[in-house]
């Protein structure tokens, strides 16, 4: 399985004055760092937790549907919350069958890529056909991201902020807890 991004985030769900006052930052000319430790922050969250904190289309490619798929009747797509479904092809690099038709979106926090009623999954025909589903997953707005998250988000950007430069163990393991604490009911588990 390959994930790759096609859209970039449609911004940060973490403004750069909100990061600035929680970690006591009155100055500006660190705004240029601070923009990329928000990135760096969210992209840390995104990874723990599997969640697209901002809107954004994703590109999964696989050499062959997992063979759950068919006992559990889904894909469950590695990332959240999913908006909509925008394609599914087989595709073996030079030509392209478009197969959207036969699948449709559960969207939500927990997306499942499912065949359509009388739909059957449709299974690459040669060895060189991969297939490829791509969707928009995350959140349209940084209103709409849970608070927790962004407060996660201020933990990282103010914590590596002030530390940038001392590589204190003590002070890493003391971040870690506390972001435990904040991401634990949004990672995702696999039963």
């Amino acid at each position: 399985m390959n994930l790759k991004t096609l859209t970039p985030p449609s911004g940060e769900p973490l403004p750069l004055a909100d990061a600035k006052a929680f970690a006591r930052i009155g100055a500006d000319f660190d705004d240029a760092l601070i923009g990329r430790l928000i990135a760096a922050a969210r992209a840390r969250i995104e990874a723990e937790t599997g969640m697209a904190l901002r809107r954004r289309t994703l590109r999964l490619t696989m050499n062959d549907w997992p063979l759950y798929v068919l006992e559990r009747g889904g894909l469950r797509l590695p990332m959240r919350p999913a908006a909509g479904l925008l394609a599914v092809r087989l595709t073996d690099g030079e030509t392209s069958e478009d197969v959207t038709s036969s699948f449709e979106l559960e969207a939500g926090l927990s997306p499942r890529l499912v065949t359509k009623p009388f739909g059957a999954w449709v299974w690459p025909r040669t060895i060189h056909q991969k297939i490829e589903i791509d969707w928009e997953a995350g959140f349209d707005t940084a209103s709409d991201v849970p608070e927790d998250l962004v407060h996660a988000m201020k933990l990282i950007v103010a914590f590596v902020y002030e530390q940038r430069g001392n590589p204190a163990v003590s002070a890493h393991e003391d971040l870690s807890v506390r972001l435990e604490a904040a991401l634990r009911p949004w990672r995702e588990v696999q039963l």
